[in-house]
């Protein structure tokens, strides 16, 4: 019931509460508040675990334990197709074939990872010495290879609950894992558990897989079949392909720069430039992992409602404008303060890098926005050349500028690539958010 027009607004505390009330009872807001916050949990307990893994287990078990994780982590991303996008883009309007898309994604995913981690560990045990931080007993390569599929599961499940339009479990699901995931860390330091960091990292994922799967299939999945029956329109499994083809093209290209750009930076500059790199590139990333949770709830949102896909669009673009770059805007200013947590030569040597890289944040927006509006209409293969494109010139342009520009280079290759980018792109996305009528008229996104 609407309020009646002699009664005046809600102000102050009520009001503000009235307000954030108001925002939250929009589903695009609502779940991209809830993306945010989930990155934002993650790069908190990911801190965290980090330092509490150096205070708690020698050196070399921390290497190790950071070596493999990291291994596990690329060959379940590069296993799992890229199929968390599918499901974001999919799963608003499958309506009945929501359940099977899903189950997809899982049978793909599980038996390409068996294929690919069994691979990885019959490497690791046969050619990599006892001593070596990378060799696996035979049992430790089985826990190995569960725990790439549980990994790649545990995935598509924060994928499905976001194509689904039920990203506020997310953030709970990734804080309880965090919560387990530190008092695992601890607890196991006290017995005779071997792998103690790769332990604790992967077996909360086993507790948390069972209970977000009865979640999923039996509440939220028939929930969301009945609201979309009438307008499903399920994806055919050539479309599927085609647009997952150049999505997962575009996911290798971004995995080949950021995954090589550190050994690059080590073998040209030396160890201790790759050292100062870490803290940037943590934080860069995690500003691209905000942006890229907006987007997604975006690509969510729009895929229920296409008509209204510039309206929508133009609302994420105002979010991002209030947060997202505000908040690189002060990182780049307290970089100095930031980096002296780490030491005084991390604040020496990359303080202009980040705030570099907190200035490209500006453009990539830019470049996002079009990402998300190719996903919207099925067209992956730009995707794949706009990484492509990225991953190439940066690790050309490191490699020929860090003479003069040392690690600076890497700050101001990624300014201009962005740059030139979204000049690049920019005037399809203004066509994108002006759309076909006067964007003074459109109202906000409806409220469910």
């Amino acid at each position: 019931m609407s309020r009646p027009a002699t009664e005046p607004a809600p102000t102050g505390l009520r009001g503000r509460i009235h307000g954030i009330r108001r925002e939250l009872a929009v589903p695009l807001y609502r779940n991209t508040y809830a993306l945010m916050l989930n990155t934002a949990v993650n790069s908190v307990f990911g801190l965290l675990y980090w330092v509490v893994a150096a205070r708690t287990y020698p050196d070399v078990e921390v290497g190790r334990g950071n070596a493999l994780t990291s291994l596990m982590l690329l060959v379940s991303v590069l296993t799992q197709l890229n199929f968390g996008q599918a499901l974001i883009r999919f799963l608003p309007r499958a309506g009945t074939a929501s359940g099977r898309l899903i189950l997809l994604s899982y049978a793909v995913s599980s038996g390409l990872g068996i294929l690919g981690a069994g691979g990885v560990a019959v490497y690791c045990h046969v050619f990599r010495d006892v001593g070596d931080p990378l060799h696996m007993s035979w049992p430790f390569a089985l826990w190995f290879v569960a725990s790439v599929v549980i990994w790649s599961l545990f995935n598509l499940q924060d994928a499905a609950l976001t194509g689904l339009r039920e990203s506020l479990w997310i953030p709970l699901e990734n804080g309880i894992y965090g919560i387990v995931k530190l008092i695992l860390l601890v607890a196991v330091a006290q017995t005779a558990v071997s792998d103690g960091v790769f332990t604790s990292w992967t077996l909360p994922v086993v507790a948390l897989i069972v209970p977000v799967t009865l979640l999923l299939f039996r509440r939220l999945l028939p929930r969301h079949v009945a609201a979309t029956r009438a307008d499903q329109e399920p994806v055919d499994r050539r479309t599927l392909a085609r647009y997952m083809a150049g999505d997962y093209a575009g996911q290798v290209f971004n995995q080949m720069s950021s995954t090589f750009l550190p050994v690059l930076i080590v073998g040209l500059m030396g160890p201790e430039e790759g050292a100062y790199f870490l803290p940037a590139q943590t934080v860069f990333t995690a500003m691209n992992l905000l942006t890229m949770g907006i987007t997604s709830s975006l690509v969510a949102e729009a895929a229920r409602d296409p008509a209204h896909a510039h309206r929508y669009a133009r609302a994420v673009l105002r979010r991002i404008a209030l947060t997202v770059l505000p908040a690189s805007v002060v990182i780049a200013l307290v970089a100095p303060w930031l980096l002296q947590l780490y030491g005084t030569q991390y604040r020496e040597n990359a303080t202009f890098l980040l705030q570099l890289l907190m200035i490209s944040v500006f453009p990539r927006v830019v470049v996002s926005l079009y990402m998300t509006m190719t996903r919207l209409e099925n067209r992956t293969a730009p995707l794949a050349w706009i990484q492509l494109v990225q991953s190439v010139l940066l690790i050309g342009g490191v490699a020929v500028l860090h003479g003069p520009l040392g690690l600076d280079s890497v700050g101001w290759v990624t300014l201009v690539i962005e740059i030139v980018l979204a000049l690049a792109v920019g005037p399809v996305v203004v066509r994108w958010l002006r759309g076909q009528r006067d964007p003074r008229s459109q109202p906000e996104p409806a409220r469910s």
